[in-house]
């Protein structure tokens, strides 16, 4: 952390070292120069104060100058003030600068020592420094510990002698030694702290707002919730290498990859579950792509990479099993666990586009193309995908016109009971016109709609229709109607079938539900307390397409159904002459007739299919046999009159056989 810190703020570091380090510099040299004056200062001091004790009095004066019956007690006092005043040692010189008292010679310092009495030697002041007027003293070594100095002793403006004193000032410089580093110290601790202060905390704002200043220019260019590239950035940088790749004849792939059934993640377990699928899938992601490869988030579930250096078609495949493999693990979301799928769509420049924006666009329609047909790990584009696009993209707009004009219609095909002579109801499908007189089949538009989010308007539609339309039916008659999972996921389907029942006043008996096998694979109490709602408004639940899913069976005990759907695939392979059909179909009424279902068989188009399954007790029959899938209008005028003719009739036989009955018992 402090070399971090040291790394982003060395020149600010380094110019505040160097003022504390000039400061301090500057406090010790100033510092040195004013000891050595104070040195100086109190040296003369003592100097003058010794001098003015020798002159105050003649006699003090004049045993030292001439040594005549000199006096012990006035040198003992003598020595005595000199060393008082720190004097090392002190001389005395004549007017003519002979000198006539010394208190010690450094020349016979090691013999003679400190004797009273005191010593004589030959030294001599020089002419230079008698000739001075008036006042003064001369220093000499004033910066050293034992400073000299020379000064004339003058009464009434006469100089009577010399003066010269050396003084121990060694203790005094220590100490003014310690006061000056203490007080150089105090004054860089006092910069540093008023200073330093200051500096750290403009550092840590300039710092702050560094970090701001680089978490804005991420976020401008990487997606917040994965930290990889964000549209914008990968489009830049595509088209970036792009460019360079005409130059170095480099091949690359635009890879388009969707996160399958995110939403319905959001919706079963909450938006956060569904932000931890996409960041675990984009690291995941992260480890698999090359590191000269581009990998963004460029919408909701979406990813693209931008794969380098492809050589061939191997390449691709390469790179598409590596991502399905590492991304084909369970992510762990507390409570729950789910496996991502992922659905691949890839486009190659130069073949499919030399930019980002036509790579991007022909990859996605290779994506829809996989997500439609699921028949390899991923797709490839080709030019005719263009041209489906296109048609989707016209569908898609008659849907939008259909919705908001009204424009689907209801077919509707008729179910009769197991032996084929009462007609019991219809199942209503759904058709939209294509404007030229035909119609578009749901299997084309419907997975438009789921896609585009069209979904849970038209069957809110159908629910209304069927409704309307069964009031002007016979009140024996019933309308099946096929839901998608999706009208299940705002927990308002119940009130939308209540709604379409009270407009049209029918009880809930004259309308079924069919469900299929997607919906009950999220097994939520929502969907479970759904049907049962419906279940308890007369409304028939049915088990649609039963037998094309693996665990189908276990749906039969934990929801509750009223009826289960055979699937057509069955009469299709009874009628290629399949082994062990007929046991299977058998087998599925037992069943659901030991677990309190009724049975509708799907596919009939044979007598032979009819009577076989008539003779396992299936209730009900539905297929081109008795009718094709038909408009209301024609249903009245044909299938409505057809069994309403056969149903006379077998009132009229069954009159007879009773007529008969009564007269042979009268006879």
């Amino acid at each position: 952390m402090l070399l971090n810190f040291a790394r982003r703020n060395w020149t600010t570091l380094i110019g505040g070292t160097t003022i504390v380090a000039l400061v301090a510099a500057s406090g010790l040299y100033l510092g040195a120069g004013t000891v050595d004056r104070l040195i100086e200062t109190s040296v003369n001091r003592r100097a003058q104060t010794f001098a003015d004790y020798l002159v105050s009095d003649p006699a003090v004066l004049n045993a030292f100058l001439t040594g005549v019956s000199r006096d012990p007690d006035i040198e003992a006092h003598a020595r005595t003030l000199a060393s008082l005043s720190d004097f090392a040692s002190f001389s005395l010189f004549d007017s003519d600068g002979r000198e006539t008292f010394s208190t010690g010679s450094a020349q016979y310092e090691w013999l003679l020592r400190n004797r009273p009495g005191g010593i004589v030697t030959e030294s001599r002041l020089s002419a230079e420094a008698m000739e001075q007027p008036g006042r003064w003293q001369a220093a000499h070594g004033a910066g050293g510990p034992i400073p000299a100095v020379v000064m004339p002793l003058i009464r009434d403006g006469q100089t009577l002698a010399y003066l010269s004193v050396t003084v121990d000032m060694v203790a005094d410089q220590l100490a003014y030694a310690q006061t000056l580093s203490i007080a150089s110290m105090t004054l860089v601790l006092i910069l540093v702290v008023a200073a330093g202060l200051p500096a750290l905390i403009y550092m840590r704002r300039k710092r702050r707002m560094e970090e701001a200043d680089e978490r804005i220019v991420f976020l401008h260019n990487h997606d917040a919730l994965t930290n990889l590239l964000n549209r914008r950035r990968m489009h830049e940088e595509t088209d970036r290498l792009l460019a360079t790749s005409r130059a170095t004849r480099e091949r690359m792939a635009l890879w388009f990859i969707d996160v399958d059934g995110l939403s319905e993640i959001n919706d079963s377990y909450g938006q956060a579950s569904g932000d931890e699928v996409l960041r675990v899938t984009a690291g995941r992601l992260s480890e698999v792509v090359e590191q000269a490869d581009l990998l963004s988030r460029v919408g909701s579930d979406d990813f693209a990479v931008l794969q380098r250096q492809v050589s061939s078609e191997e390449s691709l495949r390469a790179l598409a099993h590596r991502i399905l493999d590492a991304t084909a693990k369970p992510i762990d979301l507390g409570e729950h666990s789910v496996i991502p799928c992922l659905s691949l769509g890839v486009a190659t420049m130069p073949d499919h586009g030399r930019t980002y924006a036509e790579l991007i666009k022909h990859a996605e329609l290779a994506l829809q193309t996989q997500k439609a047909l699921r028949r390899a790990d991923y797709t490839l584009f080709d030019l005719s995908m263009d041209e489906e696009s296109h048609r989707r993209r016209v569908i898609e707009q008659k849907l939008r016109a259909a919705l908001e004009g009204n424009g689907f219609e209801l077919f509707y095909q008729p179910i009769v009971s197991g032996d084929g002579e009462r007609l019991l109801g219809f199942e209503a499908l759904i058709r939209m016109p294509d404007g030229d007189g035909g119609h578009i089949p749901p299997s084309v538009f419907i997975p438009i709609a789921e896609a585009r989010g069209y979904i849970k308007a038209i069957g809110s539609w159908v629910i209304g229709e069927a409704a309307r339309q069964a009031a002007q039916w016979p009140d024996e008659l019933f309308i099946s109607i096929n839901l998608s999972a999706v009208q299940f996921r705002d927990g308002d389907l119940v009130s939308i079938v209540k709604k379409a029942l009270r407009e049209a006043g029918i009880p809930g008996r004259r309308l079924g539900i069919e469900v299929v096998e997607s919906l009950l694979l999220e097994q939520s109490d929502d969907i479970l307390e759904q049907l049962r709602a419906l279940r308890r408004l007369g409304i028939s639940v049915d088990m649609d397409d039963f037998g094309t899913g693996y665990s189908s069976l276990g749906y039969l005990w934990r929801f509750p159904f009223d009826k289960l759907k055979i699937d057509q695939s069955f009469m299709a392979a009874f009628q290629e002459g399949q082994s062990s059909v007929s046991q299977i179909l058998a087998t599925i009424i037992s069943l659901a007739h030991h677990l309190g279902l009724k049975v509708t068989a799907e596919g009939i188009e044979t007598a032979e299919q009819a009577a076989l399954l008539h003779s396992f007790g299936c209730d009900q029959l539905q297929g081109y046999f008795f009718g094709k899938p038909m408009p209301a209008d024609k249903v009245a005028a044909e299938i409505l009159h057809h069994f309403s003719a056969r149903t006379a009739a077998a009132w009229a036989a069954q009159d007879r056989a009773l007529g008969v009955m009564a007269v042979s018992r009268a006879g």
